[in-house]
């Protein structure tokens, strides 16, 4: 990927994803115009290997266009933006873990036609730390059934393959008994289940609920050994993800923000505003900076220090991203906050966005690495 890519990009988020940001908000419907665009775009293949038609990810040559790419997308709509980020990150895995079979089966078609990926992670009631999922995955001849609920399945499946995770039946640990499987919308006993994700933001990043109800699951849809995503530290690799989001949406509170007091002089010569719009941009500077350091970091090699970075990182955007929207709006006032504006569904982005990431976790594992104890640096909550 390029700077003229990205540039490219900057000119189809603002001129086509802006004026769909607000129907696709308003029905917390996933955005498939977007999604068509950026595949046309390349940017569903960004992190595949270079045979498969990408080259950008934490561990290749180029660590940061896929994640100025979310950043991009975010300054406009970070729903879509966290689309882009889980399907990048879902493929990536296929594409690192997944048999030759697999990724031609699940993977070359990407070129021809908008397939998108998602996680099938989150549970309802999942304790921090737990030793196994309550999604199970009892062996039978030829494959897997696999019985549990999974919830915020961002892109779900309806339009194309989940990496969902379970427990082996009857193994101890995570390290030992945690197995994605590829499931399809086709199979038998999945199912989505659509009107439960009505959040107050985020609501473009549509994420169902995903029933599996007695799934047989093949071994061709078996990814990777057990225990293969602890062990790729690959939780760890999806910080900058959400750093990359955060950046972006206060760099579009921002910007739209500055575009609105240009149309009011009075507010331009106040030295009130004119200092405040300053302290947001010093801050937007020093998360860019913190942002840019981490993806260095991932340059370097140490895996555990650059996930590091990346926790560090991930926290100053998510401080900076909160000063500048509270700040940017008291200096808009009330009418910029009208549904037929965007700035009111950026900070609601935000702040949702923020808050599905548990920030005193993070805050706790770079003291405990500070300190010397014992840390997890994988950890996303």
């Amino acid at each position: 990927m390029t700077t003229l890519a990205l540039a490219a990009l900057d000119t189809l988020v603002r001129e086509r994803f802006a004026p769909r940001e607000r129907d696709f908000h308003d029905r917390a419907a996933l955005p498939l115009a977007n999604l068509q665009d950026l595949h046309a775009a390349g940017w569903l293949r960004a992190t595949l290997s270079a045979p498969q038609g990408g080259a950008s990810h934490l561990r290749s040559a180029d660590p940061a266009s896929y994640l100025q790419a979310v950043r991009t997308v975010a300054r406009v709509s970070p729903g879509t933006a966290h689309c882009l980020q889980v399907h990048n990150h879902a493929v990536w895995t296929l594409d690192e873990l997944g048999t030759p079979q697999q990724r031609a089966r699940f993977l070359s078609p990407l070129a021809e036609r908008l397939t998108l990926f998602s996680f099938l992670g989150s549970e309802p009631g999942l304790q921090l730390g737990a030793s196994a999922f309550q999604t199970t995955a009892t062996r039978e001849a030829g494959g897997l059934r696999v019985q549990g609920r999974k919830f915020y399945a961002t892109n779900g499946v309806d339009h194309g393959l989940g990496i969902a995770f379970a427990s082996l039946a009857g193994v101890d640990g995570m390290a030992q008994n945690h197995q994605m499987v590829l499931v399809e919308p086709g199979m038998a006993g999945v199912q989505q289940e659509a009107g439960w994700y009505q959040p107050g933001g985020m609501r473009v990043a549509a994420s169902p609920q995903v029933a599996l109800e007695q799934v047989f699951v093949p071994d061709s849809h078996v990814l990777g050994a057990p225990g293969a995503y602890i062990a790729g530290r690959w939780q760890g690799r999806f910080h900058l993800g959400f750093t990359a989001n955060y950046l972006g949406a206060a760099e579009g509170v921002f910007g739209w923000t500055l575009d609105w007091l240009r149309t009011l002089p009075g507010k331009l010569a106040d030295p009130f505003v004119q200092a405040h719009v300053g302290e947001s941009r010093v801050a937007l500077y020093a998360a860019e900076a913190a942002f840019e350091r981490a993806i260095d970091a991932w340059r370097g090699g140490d895996s555990v220090q650059a996930e590091l970075a990346s926790m560090a990182a991930k926290s100053i955007c998510a401080q900076s991203a909160l000063q500048v929207a509270a700040t940017m709006g008291r200096l808009a006032g009330s009418t910029a906050l009208f549904d037929e504006y965007p700035l009111a569904r950026l900070v609601r982005d935000l702040q949702t966005h923020i808050l599905h990431v548990g920030h005193d976790r993070t805050h706790q594992t770079i003291g405990q690495a500070a300190l010397g104890q014992s840390f997890d640096s994988t950890r996303q909550r």
